[in-house]
């Protein structure tokens, strides 16, 4: 995951800030799995079906974003494969798109984002229902403290939001969505929500694969580093903690090591497992990146096979021979490569 951020940086140094900050969540009641399933049967009982259907439509969404431009013309993407407790995949994306497609301004951001819901009247495509499903955050609150995103009694992810009539822009550049008091309101678990629980989206997006797609707009310089690092921070932990009873019989108690019983372990839902059996990749990236060594005098890395002659592997004359030395053989040698920083060597070297 270090690798990968780093990977991702790169990236990012070359073609600028990301322009979206997209979630896209499988929705275990899409028809091609809905139909596929057994008398009886729920999503749950079937995480390979549930995870080669959300892998086909992840694969069309990166289409739409890359080739189709639905934002404009992007010339880099990263995204990452993750799973919730409950075992369905999700993937977080971050698109970076050329200078002139980048929204700068809230009237761009309105033109793609929206964090209202749709008028019922006004919707032919039946676009309420949807968003009415699967873009309401909660209900949360002191009405519901169970509720998976409370924590010390208040809602992490700052819902409800407060009205606003247009979108503007906070001190740190993070857009602040228009969110107006019209007076639509869907019941959700029996509470009525409003235009402040709603999770930001693209209409296009959400009509299209009828799911949950959250999508943010990253104009700030701030918010670079937490994306990057939120997309890379890793795979689900679990914690838990093993306990001896004392002999209900004579009572004698017990004494216990509570350091060597804490356990601090992977999460792998069976969706994950599924994913990895079928040897789908976890993560992706456009353009690639390519991993340059720096290393001190005869101590690069070495890739072999196991079962090789290890004699033979350091007699090749190519184990010498690293980016990093080929490099300083190139600045020696040619006069217009002692103008190219190792970092840009491989744009401009073969």
């Amino acid at each position: 995951m270090v690798q990968l951020y780093q990977d991702a940086m790169a990236i990012c140094r070359s073609f600028g800030l990301p322009s979206y900050f997209i979630t896209f969540t499988c929705n275990p009641n899409w028809p091609e799995i809905q139909a596929e399933l057994l008398p009886s049967q729920t999503a749950t009982d079937r995480p390979d079906l549930v995870t080669r259907v959300f892998r086909m439509k992840l694969l069309v969404l990166i289409k739409d974003l890359m080739k189709d431009e639905v934002f404009g013309l992007t010339v880099a993407q990263i995204h990452v494969i993750e799973f919730q407790k409950r075992g369905l995949p999700h993937t977080h994306i971050l698109i970076i798109l050329k200078l002139e497609f980048r929204p700068t301004t809230p009237a761009q951001i309105d033109m793609a984002i929206s964090a209202e819901l749709p008028d019922p009247e006004m919707d032919p495509e039946g676009m309420f229902e949807t968003i009415s499903k699967c873009m309401m955050h909660g209900p949360c609150g002191p009405a519901f403290p169970n509720a998976p995103c409370m924590q010390d009694g208040q809602c992490s992810k700052g819902y409800p939001r407060p009205f606003r009539n247009e979108t503007s822009l906070d001190e740190n550049g993070y857009p602040l969505y228009r969110r107006r008091d019209n007076g639509l309101k869907v019941l959700v678990k029996g509470v009525e929500l409003d235009n402040r629980w709603v999770v930001p989206y693209n209409l296009y997006l959400c009509k299209k694969f009828n799911g949950h797609i959250n999508i943010e707009a990253s104009i700030s310089i701030y918010g670079v580093k937490y994306m990057f690092k939120y997309i890379y921070k890793g795979h689900d932990r679990a914690t838990m903690v093993i306990e001896r009873v004392e002999n209900p019989i004579d009572g004698q108690h017990v004494e216990r090591n509570e350091i060597q019983e804490y356990i601090d372990a992977r999460y792998v839902s069976a969706s994950e497992v599924v994913w990895r059996i079928f040897k789908m990749k976890l993560h992706g990236r456009f353009p690639a990146v390519h991993r340059l060594q720096v290393h001190l005098p005869n101590q690069q890395t070495v890739v072999f096979s196991e079962d090789a002659d290890l004699q033979e592997v350091v007699g090749k004359s190519n184990v010498q021979k690293t980016t990093l030395t080929k490099w300083f053989t190139a600045n020696r040698n040619y006069a217009s490569a002692r103008d190219t920083p190792y970092a840009k060597f491989p744009e401009r070297w073969v």
